[in-house]
């Protein structure tokens, strides 16, 4: 439901209309192999925007690797990035892959990037500048053939002010930038999303409904959506 993705016109909801610019400049990024930094505010369909420049590039056919840099517990970053080999520490009982060495060939997602600890995005710059990694308890540095899409909600700019986000680290994933609008600013959007969500939800559930009473899409159409895309799922689904 959150990729909003329709299989029968493999388009994305409101790439033609509110996102349409976007989605203009999505096309043009996905046939190079540079990294994209996609901003914009929690819910806005940042997610989405990745898979579709990965889905339209070179790489279509590699692996899409989605890291949730903000799940990550600080102790287990670096190996759930890079890896480890077996008794690199307590615990590790055998080699493991990390994130980016199981996306070579394709496309890493770091989704919230901005919430790396610092440790790990100085690691990081090797990655982009070299497509090294090293596992940890490992010497030998592999290298890995990758294309990085990194998102965040955040201001990167006031963040590294802050001390919170490396300014080296910034500079190379906005290569190329693109900032999502919100749903307030492409209202259009709204009754494609809510009759999508609505027919995704009513075949998931077995219910028969017939569509949205006048006023109730009204109230849809005037709400806030401080939550976004995923805001607007959620209110369907609970009705």
């Amino acid at each position: 439901q959150e990729e909003l993705h329709s299989s029968r016109e493999a388009t994305i909801i409101g790439g033609t209309t509110g996102l349409r610019g976007v989605m203009a400049s999505a096309r043009v990024v996905a046939g190079r192999d540079s990294p994209v930094l996609l901003t914009g505010e929690t819910g806005s369909g940042k997610e989405i925007i990745a898979n579709f420049i990965h889905r339209q590039s070179s790489r279509r056919n590699g692996p899409l690797i989605k890291v949730n840099c903000g799940a990550i517990p600080d102790t287990l970053v670096d190996s759930e990035l890079f890896g480890h080999e077996k008794g690199a520490f307590t615990g590790a009982d055998s080699q493991n892959k990390g994130r980016f060495e199981r996306a070579n060939g394709g496309t890493i997602f770091l989704d919230e990037v901005a919430e790396l600890p610092l440790p790990a995005q100085v690691r990081m710059l090797r990655v982009l500048q070299n497509k090294l990694i090293e596992r940890v308890g490992g010497t030998e540095p592999i290298p890995v053939d990758i294309r990085i899409i990194a998102a965040t909600h955040r201001n990167l700019e006031a963040e590294i002010v802050a001390g919170l986000v490396r300014g080296a680290l910034y500079d190379r994933l906005n290569v190329v930038n693109r900032t999502l609008p919100p749903l307030a600013e492409r209202r259009e959007d709204i009754p494609l999303l809510a009759q999508h969500f609505l027919s995704a939800l009513t075949e998931k559930y077995r219910k028969k409904v017939n569509g949205y009473a006048s006023d109730a899409m009204e109230v849809l159409l005037k709400a806030a959506w401080p939550g976004n895309v995923r805001q607007l799922f959620n209110v369907v689904e609970k009705c």
